[in-house]
């Protein structure tokens, strides 16, 4: 028996699926030659002598639909053959995963859906003609054929809009802002962050009482998964309801926070202390994780940076080298980054209450520099290793730009400790001297502001070992200028 986070997750698969609305269409074919047939019968008069209305006769009306039938399929099959040879080249040339986004785009979804409703449509019209003999009358339905023939126009129609969008859609610039949309929808279902000063702990995770700290200690109840997958879906309140009775006060921790990964016999949910008896709701745990083959992002805005960050190392590759287009998606990452100084992250360790149980829920979301790691760290080996100067300076940029959005100091530290790899990495990774002191300035121009933070002691320590390891280049004074002036100005 599935709860209702599992109905939901496997609707929204369902409707997103590239069969669905295809498949509506076709049903709706079927109604559609309900409705022309009981016209047929509905109206007695001879319409065929109307403009724009089938007048030929039985021999007529099979050859047009014969035509129609046969051309509307091979059209199809053609066409969609060609698109998935150009889905497999942009999946090469960008991200596999990406491939979602082309199952799920409604206008191919409605194209093929179109053709093959007006195929089932013609053949169901084709079956109910009659020619005249001596015992039966003739019965040429002239309103079911002449929709067939609008539908075989519909047809090319949409055939013109499909290469139109088939063409848009594999387009750089197409897919990392749709990856970007995916991502911006998730994220907005975070709840907003206060920005009055004390505003409680950062991101929203709470300071564990100390009463807790006993239950650490014990043994607990393990709840294994059964399955394999990606946490697609988690209803942390389920699984509360489920553990909670039996003691006054419990840890609950979940290891496994939407996006990751489990294998089958890893823990679910661990529960301090272990319930004497065991857990007499345990399906109830299971039925609260939905796991697919594949992430998603109902609950794992982190999703996007990932789609993203892939779509920036497939441009640094030597296979590619397309370093305009790595920069196309990192102006996606800036803008999801910006975005979520907004948002609270989703708290990892929070205090509940639960039928008058006290429960320390300890879940394993992504925090900010999780986030952070996942769209750059690969990157950044990525552009070193391959020798995209400018990929790396527009980094530096994004993680400047990031900053002031994410004013809490552990966002800060997430976002300088990649600027700080960047230029610490630039003298020995770069073999261009002046290449490396220019990421170097760009790094010490990023930390600059952070002197007046409360991250003043880590940052200016930082700027010292950079001025050290650009000692000896060509131009590296200029790096100890840029720390010399920005610790002189912080003072």
């Amino acid at each position: 028996m599935r709860n209702g986070a599992q109905k939901r997750a496997l609707s929204e698969g369902m409707v997103s699926s590239f069969w669905f609305l295809p498949g509506l269409l076709t049903v709706g074919a079927f109604v559609l030659f309900g409705v022309t047939l009981n016209l047929e019968r509905l109206v007695p008069s001879d319409v065929s002598g109307l403009p724009l209305v089938f007048s030929g006769g039985s021999d007529a009306a099979r050859t047009v639909l014969s035509v129609i039938s046969g051309s509307v399929m091979t059209v199809v099959a053609t066409v969609f053959s060609l698109t998935i040879v150009a889905l497999q080249l942009a999946s090469a040339a960008y991200s596999p995963r990406l491939l979602r986004n082309f199952t799920s785009d409604r206008g191919l979804q409605v194209v093929l859906g179109t053709y093959i409703g007006t195929f089932a449509y013609s053949l169901l019209v084709l079956r109910v003609i009659r020619t005249a003999t001596g015992e039966t009358e003739a019965f040429i339905p002239v309103i079911s054929i002449t929709t067939a023939v609008v539908l075989a126009l519909v047809c090319v129609v949409l055939l013109v809009y499909f290469i139109h969008h088939i063409a848009n859609l594999i387009q750089s610039s197409s897919i990392v802002s749709e990856a970007h949309a995916d991502a911006a929808r998730s994220l907005a279902k975070l709840r907003t962050r206060e920005r009055a000063p004390g505003g409680g702990a950062p991101d929203g995770d709470t300071d564990p009482h100390p009463r807790f700290k006993g239950l650490l200690r014990e043994k607990p109840l393990v709840v294994r998964s059964r399955a394999s997958g990606y946490v697609q879906h988690l209803d942390v309140d389920s699984v509360l309801r489920a553990v909670a009775g039996g003691a006054e006060e419990m840890v609950v921790e979940i290891p496994f926070g939407p996006g990751h990964f489990v294998s089958a016999g890893l823990p679910l949910v661990q529960v301090r202390p272990a319930p004497k008896g065991g857990l007499d709701r345990e399906s109830a745990v299971h039925e609260a994780f939905f796991l697919g083959k594949e992430r998603s992002f109902r609950q794992d805005f982190a999703f996007g940076l990932r789609q993203l960050s892939d779509i920036a190392l497939k441009g640094v590759s030597p296979g590619v080298n397309d370093p305009t287009t790595s920069m196309q998606a990192m102006d996606r990452m800036e803008a999801i980054l910006v975005a979520l100084g907004e948002k609270v992250m989703p708290p990892r360790v929070v205090e509940r209450e639960v039928e008058a149980c006290a429960i320390l829920l300890r879940v394993g979301y992504y925090d900010f520099d999780d986030v952070v790691g996942l769209a750059f760290d690969q990157l950044r080996r990525a552009a070193f290793a391959s020798g995209q100067v400018a990929v790396l300076e527009r980094l530096l940029q994004v993680l400047e730009r990031s900053l002031p959005a994410n004013d809490l100091a552990v966002r800060q530290k997430a976002l300088w400790d990649r600027a700080f790899a960047v230029g610490r990495m630039a003298p020995a990774q770069v073999p261009d001297p002046r290449d490396a002191v220019a990421l170097a300035l760009r790094a010490v121009e990023v930390g600059a502001p952070l002197l007046e933070t409360g991250l003043a002691a880590r940052v200016g320590a930082d700027l010292e070992e950079l001025d050290g390891f650009t000692e000896g280049l060509a131009g590296g004074e200029r790096v100890r200028e840029a720390v010399q002036s920005a610790r002189g100005a912080s003072d």
